[in-house]
């Protein structure tokens, strides 16, 4: 079986074999797999380490496990990339988004850009009513709806966003749908595909931040929501930018100095703003994200803009980096 695999910038291709699955899991044929902001991340930590990845997978049931008894042989999936056990103590709470004991694939070794991937059976929702390409969607958009859900958006929010990728646009797209009553978007606009995508969604405006501060900008409106999916230093910005009483909700990612942020804590507190870390891992949302994707609340074709198979998948990382030209990228095996 083929199976991709990363060493820093470097993709290679490989033939691996599969083990025999486990009483709990299943192996799935993948039909389409998403390429995320986190796979083309360099994590200096990681970078002499080769490693499997892809985790935004659909594709069908190949064989099943002994014990696995909510699937069949033949059924379309798509696959979460953690799901909580719904056994801990933390579930039994009805407080599966801290569960402690999480299934996933990451714990098998097999991964979703490979021909075929073996996985815990309850990480799988089935799906056959729409594309693999677009159902696999489903997993970034679990992470938009949970940043969304913990920004408390409202029909008299202002809402601000940071970093319009993949994610971002997604959220920006359910905010429109909730009804906020004016929604802006900062980026770079050499992201011109995504920002092209982002004015189709509709927004009052858009702010490069390296033309002129975003704390410089005039926004005719107090802003009191702000979606974060940029680096952690643009947390910065967002204080900056939000109101009183504003809510910031937050997935960015960086590594080493990218990791951190300082700010001046007194005027946090005196603003009286809330930071909400958004980590959507257990997913949570699954059957929202494919519910959202039947209606067209997200327009999957909007944000789907290169298809590639997966014995292309160097080229395709490559594309997915340059965001003048990129929005989603979806490696097909």
């Amino acid at each position: 079986m083929k199976a991709a695999f990363k060493r820093g910038t470097t993709v290679t291709l490989r033939d691996i074999p599969l083990r025999d699955l486990a009483p709990d899991e299943i192996r799935v044929r993948v039909q389409a797999c998403g390429i995320c902001g986190t796979d083309l991340h360099l994590n200096p930590d990681e970078a002499d380490q080769e490693s499997p990845f892809g985790h935004e997978a659909a594709g069908v049931v190949v064989e099943k496990g002994c014990g696995v008894t909510c699937l069949e042989v033949g059924q379309p999936v798509v696959i979460e990339s953690a799901t909580p056990c719904g056994f801990c103590e933390q579930c039994k709470n009805a407080q599966q988004e801290l569960c402690t004991d999480i299934k996933s694939f990451w714990h098998s070794g097999y991964f979703g850009f490979a021909e075929e991937m073996i996985t815990p059976a309850i990480t799988a929702i089935p799906c056959d009513d729409l594309p693999p390409h677009i159902a696999c969607l489903s997993e970034p958009l679990g992470v938009a709806i949970d940043l969304v859900r913990l920004a408390d958006i409202r029909p008299e929010s202002n809402v601000l966003l940071l970093g319009p990728g993949p994610i971002g646009l997604m959220a920006l797209a359910i905010v429109r749908r909730m009804g906020a009553r004016r929604v802006f978007v900062s980026g770079h606009r050499r992201s011109a595909a995504r920002l092209a995508v982002a004015e189709r969604i509709g927004l009052e405006g858009f702010f490069d931040p390296t033309e002129a501060p975003l704390g410089e900008v005039d926004f005719g409106c107090t802003i009191d929501r702000v979606l974060v999916t940029s680096p952690p230093p643009t947390l910065n910005d967002a204080f900056q930018v939000a109101g009183k009483g504003g809510i910031i909700s937050f997935i960015g990612i960086g590594y080493g100095e990218n990791a951190r942020c300082s700010f001046d804590v007194n005027d946090f507190h005196f603003k009286k703003l809330q930071l909400r870390a958004s980590f959507a891992s257990p997913a949570l949302y699954t059957p929202r994200a494919l519910q959202y994707l039947r209606e067209g609340v997200v327009d999957a074709e909007a944000l789907i803009s290169h298809r590639f198979p997966l014995d292309r998948i160097g080229e395709a990382m490559a594309v997915a980096r340059d965001p003048s030209r990129a929005v989603k990228v979806i490696v097909e095996p």
